[in-house]
């Protein structure tokens, strides 16, 4: 009988709105198998030039109100994460299965050191056995330094036998803009019928835009290319490391 860490799965995110972009079909194509998904939330997203967009006072057609939206940093990382627990809940995933510390990371500060020890941390607390999946590292000059660094980190401890079962997810706006070694090209995976509902109901939680229960469609704002062409394309790119 298999180890009951082995039906776990462990994703560690680097901010909020990558849970969906990069993972999220994976993620919920594995609780609707009946994995136990646990969801890492690495960075607090804090330093995303949306919360200057969202005050600059101009008129916005995506969410059709004037950005007038004075928000502290603290303010702008609550609103940012209940787009993330909203987005997580839509994809199936046990709200208390959505981990992070109290004191998070700031958002582009994180290390190869404190990405391996974060790591560690998890799979000492939920097995040593999960398997574990984050972004792939790629050497693109438009992969954002958070996401790169929590790939390489998760490479090295693979290698060191910490990580005994690895994927490693591409975003797709990096693998569709470099090209790979023939060895190393990511499997495209698709998404229909059940999953992709509940990709276009998390979509939805990050275009949400109702300033009057904090939510300013922050994520939408963000990446607003990379949220339709997920809807109509519905595909993810993985890399695995058994």
């Amino acid at each position: 009988m298999a180890a009951k860490s082995e039906k776990k799965i462990i994703y560690f995110v680097p901010h909020q709105d990558d849970e969906l972009l990069t993972m999220g079909i994976d993620i919920a194509s594995c609780v609707e198998e009946g994995y136990e998904v646990f969801i890492v939330l690495c960075t607090d997203g804090s330093r995303s030039r949306i919360r200057e967009l969202l005050n600059d006072k101009s008129r916005c057609e995506k969410c059709k109100s004037t950005h007038n939206f004075s928000l502290s940093v603290e303010e702008f990382v609550k609103a940012r994460d209940r787009e993330f627990f909203a987005c997580c809940a839509a994809l199936g995933v046990k709200n208390e299965n959505i981990l992070f510390d109290r004191k998070r990371i700031t958002d582009s500060c994180l290390t190869e050191e404190k990405a391996k020890a974060l790591i560690k941390k998890h799979l000492e607390l939920l097995g040593k056995n999960c398997t574990v999946k984050t972004i792939y590292p790629n050497d693109a000059a438009i992969q954002h330094h958070d996401h790169r660094t929590l790939g390489l980190a998760a490479k090295e401890l693979k290698d060191e036998g910490v990580i005994e079962r690895l994927e490693l997810m591409e975003e797709p706006y990096v693998a569709t803009k470099v090209s790979h070694k023939k060895e190393d090209e990511p499997r495209i995976i698709k998404a229909d019928g059940n999953i992709s509902l509940k990709i276009k109901n998390a979509v939805s939680q990050y275009s949400l835009f109702n300033p009057e229960i904090g939510r300013f469609a922050i994520g939408y704002h963000s990446v607003t290319r990379e949220m339709e062409l997920l809807k109509t394309e519905m595909q993810l790119y993985k890399h695995i490391y058994f």
